[in-house]
Order: structure tokens, then sequence, then C-alpha cells
């Protein structure tokens, strides 16, 4: 007997949100993306065993397919996300019609629309979203921001899941802790902190680099190491500072368990906060502790038994956390074994979707 297909309609793909397609055992999965700006996916990656990867050009195009396809179910995107996200949404609208089969959606933005976009473009996308929700079989929200943004159009609440869909969580094998340490690749310093993500004002990297600088003479075994692209990537310099530049997020393990404790400092913007912080959820998965910021939705997942977390925007309390973690392996040890099972029993992908095919199978 063949298995249902579940549709997933995106604007981007990156290695985050294909991979754990593979864990995806009672559904055929096929996801259109528009986009891959990462480069951080392999053959076996677009292609996994529960189902593939296919490339749109156009909504023309993409529409065809679809309804060729004839899927089972169809996942459409939020509207508060881009121009793109909100064609997407129109579409599955449309789709779903024509089909008639149920649709889905996970919700991330947690900023209050009329503060991202004002408020004549507010009320018109709180309009497209009442309307998405009304016709919508079942939706998926990661934050309580995006609950709340659902609930200010009036969604009905039995609609609401809170679960971890497009990010699934984290490959607990490949991000785990490592018996031995292994050094990457050009690391040569005693002991390294780590800092993975976009170098920007968003990611706090002003206020991490005045942490570090303001305590690193006192620590001249330890290295400062950041992986990422951004616009403030000039000022990501000195010494005990390296850069890395964007890699894969299947080499990334090395660094996390070489690392005594990962940073992640985001700070909340006018059109940006942080929706979940994938980062500090691989840091954790890899045994490591995080030291992070009460920014966003940070909070909801990361607590004072894995990590340290200290106010937005405040260099100063960043390095106390920071001196905190250097001067006592026992609470770093502490945390991070903490941090692993906290993974394990939360975040680990493959029990996530489990339990989400079990829901969406419900819609059948």
């Amino acid at each position: 007997m063949a298995k249902p297909i579940l549709a997933i309609l995106t604007d981007s793909i990156r290695y985050d949100n294909q991979h754990p397609l593979k864990y995806f055992k009672q559904f055929q999965v096929k996801h259109f993306y528009n986009n891959a700006p990462y480069g951080d996916l392999s053959k076996s990656d677009l292609n996994p065993p529960a189902g593939g990867a296919i490339k749109w050009d156009n909504f023309d195009a993409l529409e065809k397919k679809l309804l060729n396809l004839k899927p089972d179910i169809l996942q459409g995107s939020e509207p508060y996300a881009s121009k793109t996200a909100l064609r997407i949404c129109l579409l599955t609208m449309k789709i779903a019609r024509k089909l008639s089969i149920p649709y889905i959606f996970p919700m991330f933005e947690n900023r209050p629309v009329k503060d991202r976009l004002g408020v004549i473009t507010g009320s018109i996308l709180k309009k497209i979203l009442a309307n998405y929700t009304k016709n919508a079989a079942l939706i998926f929200y990661l934050n309580d921001g995006a609950k709340r943004n659902l609930l200010e159009v009036s969604v009905d609440p039995k609609k609401l899941k809170r679960e971890l869909y497009g990010i699934w969580g984290v490959d607990i094998g490949l991000f785990r802790p490592l018996t031995k340490k292994v050094t990457p690749q050009g690391c040569c310093w005693k002991g390294q902190i780590l800092f993975v993500g976009r170098l920007d004002e968003a990611k706090g990297i002003p206020y991490l680099l005045d942490a570090w600088n303001s305590i690193k003479s006192d620590f001249q075994d330890i290295e400062m190491v950041f992986i990422g692209k951004g616009e403030l990537e000039d000022k990501v310099k000195g010494e005990q500072i390296k850069r890395v530049s964007w890699m894969k997020t299947q080499d990334l393990p090395a660094y996390f368990a070489h690392a005594l404790f990962t940073v992640y400092p985001s700070v909340t913007l006018k059109k940006w906060e942080e929706q979940v912080g994938t980062v500090n959820l691989q840091s954790l998965s890899c045994g490591v502790p995080v030291i992070t910021t009460k920014s966003g939705a940070i909070p909801e997942y990361i607590s004072d038994k894995v990590g340290i977390l200290v106010p937005e925007r405040n260099s100063k309390a960043l390095a106390q956390a920071m001196k905190k973690l250097l001067k006592n392996p026992k609470l770093r040890q502490k945390l991070g074994d903490a941090g692993r099972k906290l993974a394990l029993e939360k975040y680990d992908a493959a029990k996530n979707i489990e339990r989400i095919e079990k829901i969406l199978l419900g819609l059948l």
C-alpha cells in the first residue's frame, strides 16, 4: 500500500530543515523549494528515503507540479515571513481547495506584525492570516510569540499544536558528545569558546566582542572562535580571536565538541527576534553548555539548568558569565550533561517527527 504524500512548500531549503526528513516513516515527503542559498546539502540530503526535494522556479510551474502530484496533505508557509511566503500561502489555499485536501502550516514569526511592518501592512496581513487559519486543518507554532500572533486573529485554539515543526530538532547522532576530544583543523589553542551564526547586530556580535576583549587578558590560553559570515565580519579580529568562514552543518559538531562552551547573545530588533535558537540546541546535544540571552523565544528552549541566560545588549553580564564558566570546569560539566539529557528528551529530531507523523495521520 502506497504511503500518503506530504507536500512541503517553502521558499528556501537548507540542511537543518531538509536532512531530518529522512526520519519520516509513515509519509512520502516531497519538499518543493525555490532556492538553496546555503550550499550545505548533498544529493543524498535532497533525496532521502522518505522522499525528495523538488526545485520550483515560478508559481505557475509549482501549481502544475502539485496538481499532477495530488498530495494527501499540503504544508504551506506562514504569511508574515516574506512576500514569497505570502504567495505560497495563497497558492496553498488554492491547491487544497482544488484537490479537496487538508493543509497545514508552521508559525515561527514572533514579532508583533504591526511593529515589524507598520499599521497598514500589518492590518492587511492579519486579515490574510485570519482567512488562512480559518481554512487550515492544523497549525504548528514554535514559540509563544507565534501563538500570540495566531490568537490575535481569533484562530480556533483546537487547531494549534506546539511542535518543532519545520526545524524538527537536532540530529542527536551527528551532534553528540565525543569521548575523545577531536581538535578541528586549524585549532591549536588549549581551550576555545564558540560562536556560530551570522556576524551581525541581531546575533549580538558587538556585545560579544566587547565582553571577550574585556576579559581575554586573564585567559591567555583561551581563544574565541567565530564561525559565520555577515556585515560585521571585518570587526571580528584581534588577539585570541579566530574567524572561520561559514561551513556546512555537518562539519560543526567537531567545533562544538572541542569548545568549553558556546556563546549565543542574540538581541531583539524591530523586525526580528529569535524564534528558536537552533545553535543553542546543537550545542546542548553535543554536551556543551551555552551562554545566551533572554531574547525572543530563547528562554522557552534554554533554562539555567543547561546554561546561563543574561540580559540582552549587556556586555558586562556576558563577560561575567564567560568568566564564571571559564573558572569552573565542574559547572561546565554539570550544565553540559544536563544539556545532552534535555536534547535527548525534547530536541531529538527523529522522536519529534515520529510524534508529528501520528498527528498528521489523524488528518486523513
